[in-house]
């Protein structure tokens, strides 16, 4: 009997061609696209994974208040965090602590290699008990709780040994005396990790290369601090001991201690001074819709198409039936058709998603890989979409069809029933509707990524070549910095050559913090902003194009006591206007002495348009990290060929180390242009399976009116007129639907733009356009097909009658 289902399920199918085609390939880009999305929020979803105890690992991190204000999250917290905590609550097993050192020159002495090291961390030896690394040789491992011991990871082994097996060896670090050994090398860290590193080194060595380090263990906070809890432990219990902890605690003043899994720090986690730039669970969520979404409507072609062309199948049913088959046969007959369908758009679909994986990693960036998902995932995620596609696409018109009355059938007096006809006009209704909400906030993503990128930031960026400057010990650093720029000034390629500490757009991790810095002899309490500050030349300001509101710019003979302040930082202080803050003295200790204010500047976005701007103070500094070159040409070859010239003559020896500013900023967005591509890609894609719907049911729907059309024009009915009034009803449905859609894409885009401190005005466009354009696709999808059925000869369908 199964075999006589797909026997004729098979001829049913090849029968109707066009109808099967449209079927199979409907599903098929929505099946697709559904595998790509699964790889993608499964991906994002798998941070942390690797860890067997990420469950009960937590990461502290501070709250900082202003009063009782509350101002910004700080993910690094004080040093001695850990080891109390571990003698405090009993709940905490262990503790291991991250230091980012971040940038180091290293040196193999045995092949005379060196290079620069990304991402470096001081680390305690115990974080092999709370992450689950994979040691490629541990004989020395327990050596790490030592002074200037390093682990590799597998890859930074063999660039500078050539081998993974590098216990034992040594490493130099630039101007640091003493070699480090290579005490362990670690398999490389998975993309799905938020706290990726090149180098480990050992926590006891922080004292000997950071002098400062055990005198500043509460007003110092650099250290990434994540504990290790008993199972069970209930994360809004252990959060209510810790505020309970820092109410307590006499220097933890307007800051709240608190804690997170490791396993919700990618998707949940948005604070100060992240190790890198997380995701987001709105973006992954948005996605899994629009998957569920695009699915939803490849089934909705099915069973619109499948309902409509029941007249077709009446007489089928009504024949069966007076031989002697059951409804239940029938409907297991649908059924199979269903599943043929759905399997052959399934097994399309795994071909289509292996030849265009790789251009889909590479569209979204990100490490996908099939072992990673898992292919037993693969295999239920396949099968999950066959079954529940068969469900979902077969169950109504089983139903229909087995449900036609055989002697109406058989004697011609069936007709599709309104129920039929208003449940295809409500899934028509429904399918565009869904088009147009992903339309209007693929249209609202563009365009605040757009304004984003075209938002005054209050400095220049453009043109502007970084390089590093080499650490050097401080008797050649100013000799050599001021040779290298007066071989850059003396170049027609150069306009202006600056030096400063940080840099616009860098992450906060490359910005100093302090709190609590007030005007001079008003009480400490009063202000507990934090502000953010580093070094510059004195004439950083005019060749990063910063307007001075008050005051004046540094000079070379500035002391080192004076600053300047942004006006966001004036505000901060209490300033009343920008001039009464000239010559004020505030409580930033340099040399032990309070800072006086010089200069009030400009607000500038030093972290990206998406942020508020930042209470900010500059000082004069005598030997900043960054170079800036402002370049008089956009011939990137010919100014970096001029660069390494001059670069040669005074670091010789020296790695040359460059960047563009503009490139390094443009990061900032990165994740969110990275998403507004995804939306538009599976919303033009959605708009396919609409449009493919909508014409193999115009075309079967036009098709039945044929001698409808042919007896109107012999009366006299225009082309014009016949085109109009059967593109009516779609063209009601459709506007209706893009009408109804557009409250809910205001209500999304509004959720989405809250996370965005400078956004757009949606305008009435933003919505009325993807309804137009929408509604003209449908148009030109049902209007093609009329046209043809208006402009064919009436006596072709009316010779039988």
């Amino acid at each position: 009997m199964i075999r006589n289902y797909f026997k004729i399920a098979i001829r049913n199918l090849i029968k109707n061609k066009t109808a099967s085609l449209i079927h199979i390939l409907g599903l098929s880009i929505g099946i697709v696209s559904a595998i790509f999305i699964a790889y993608y929020v499964q991906f994002e979803q798998s941070y942390e994974s690797m860890h067997a105890r990420s469950d009960n690992v937590y990461r502290l991190y501070l709250d900082l208040y202003n009063g009782d204000a509350f101002e910004v999250s700080d993910v690094e917290t004080y040093q001695t965090f850990g080891p109390d905590f571990k003698e405090t609550f009993p709940e905490v097993l262990d503790y291991a602590r991250f230091f980012n050192m971040g940038e180091v020159e290293m040196e193999s002495p045995s092949r005379d290699y060196k290079s620069v090291v990304n991402q470096v961390y001081f680390a305690d030896p115990s974080l092999f008990n709370l992450f689950s690394y994979q040691i490629l040789d541990d004989n020395n491992i327990k050596r790490f709780e030592e002074p200037n011991t390093i682990i590799l990871t597998e890859s930074l082994a063999k660039k500078y040994f050539n081998k993974s097996e590098a216990v034992g060896e040594t490493l130099l670090i630039k101007n640091v005396e003493t070699p480090f050994e290579v005490v362990g090398v670690i398999e490389d860290l998975p993309q799905n990790t938020h706290l990726k590193f090149d180098m480990l080194l050992s926590h006891a060595t922080i004292p000997i290369l950071l002098t400062w380090y055990e005198q500043n263990k509460w007003t110092a906070n650099n250290e990434y601090t994540y504990l290790l809890v008993a199972e069970g432990t209930d994360i809004n219990a252990f959060n209510s001991k810790l505020k309970a902890y820092s109410d307590n605690h006499e220097l933890l003043n307007n800051m709240k201690v608190a804690a997170e899994r490791i396993s919700d720090i990618h998707l949940y986690s948005n604070k100060t001074f992240e190790p890198e730039v997380n995701g987001s669970a709105l973006v992954v969520n948005y996605m899994f819709g629009i998957g569920i979404f695009i699915l939803l409507l490849a089934w909705i072609n099915y069973i619109n198409l499948s309902t409509a062309k029941a007249m077709l199948r009446a007489k089928e049913v009504g024949v069966r039936k007076a031989i002697g088959s059951s409804k239940s046969q029938l409907i297991r007959q649908f059924f199979c058709e269903a599943f043929l369908v759905n399997f052959a758009a399934v097994l399309f679909s795994l071909l289509m998603s292996q030849l265009l994986f790789t251009h889909f990693k590479n569209f979204t960036g990100q490490q996908l890989t099939l072992e990673q998902f898992g292919y037993f995932n693969l295999i239920y995620l396949i099968a999950g979409l066959t079954l529940i596609g068969t469900f979902i696409s077969g169950f109504y018109p089983a139903l229909v069809l087995s449900d036609f009355n055989p002697s109406l059938t058989l004697k011609g007096k069936f007709s599709n029933s309104a129920k039929g006809i208003i449940l295809r006009k409500g899934l028509v209704f429904f399918q565009f509707s869904a088009t147009v909400v992903l339309l209007c906030v693929a249209f609202a993503i563009y365009s605040q990524v757009n304004f984003l990128s075209k938002t005054d930031l209050g400095v220049q960026i453009d043109d502007t070549l970084v390089i590093r400057t080499p650490n050097t010990s401080d008797s050649l650093h100013h000799v050599l910095a001021n040779s290298f720029r007066n071989q850059l000034d003396e170049s027609s390629l150069v306009a202006k050559v600056t030096q400063t500490e940080s840099l616009p757009g860098a992450d906060y991790n490359d910005l100093n913090s302090s709190r609590g810095i007030n005007r001079l002899g008003a009480d400490e309490q009063e202000n507990k902003t934090t502000f953010y500050h580093f070094g510059v030349k004195p004439n950083y300001l005019d060749v990063m194009g910063i307007g001075i509101v008050a005051g004046k710019s540094f000079e070379d003979s500035s002391a080192p006591e004076m600053i300047m302040i942004n006006d966001k930082a004036r505000e901060a202080l209490g300033f009343e206007d920008a001039g009464k803050a000239i010559g004020e003295s505030v409580t930033y200790h340099i040399n032990n002495r309070p800072a006086e204010i010089i200069g009030v500047f400009d607000n500038f976005h030093q972290r990206s348009p998406k942020e508020n701007h930042l209470p900010m103070i500059l000082r004069n500094a005598s030997s900043p990290k960054f170079f800036i070159v402002k370049l008089e040409t956009q011939d990137s070859d010919q100014a970096l060929a001029m660069v390494n010239t001059a670069w040669q003559k005074v670091y010789q020896d020296e790695i040359l180390d460059y960047f563009f500013l503009d490139d390094m900023y443009n990061q900032q967005y990165a994740n969110d242009q990275q998403f507004g591509k995804s939306v538009v890609l599976f919303t033009l894609l959605s708009i396919l399976i609409a449009g493919l719907g909508l014409f193999g049911l115009s075309s079967f729907m036009i098709s039945l009116k044929e001698k409808e059309i042919g007896v109107r024009k012999v009366l006299g009915a225009t082309t014009r007129s016949l085109v109009a009034l059967i593109s009516k009803s779609y063209s009601i449905i459709i506007l209706a639907a893009g009408i109804v859609s557009v409250p809910v894409a205001y209500v999304l885009i509004q959720s989405w733009l809250e996370n965005y401190a400078q956004r757009i005005e949606l305008d009435w466009w933003l919505f009325v356009l993807p309804v137009a354009f929408i509604l003209l696709i449908a148009l030109l999808t049902v209007g093609s097909q009329t046209l043809k059925a208006a402009i064919a000869n009436p006596i072709a369908s009316l010779k039988n009658e």
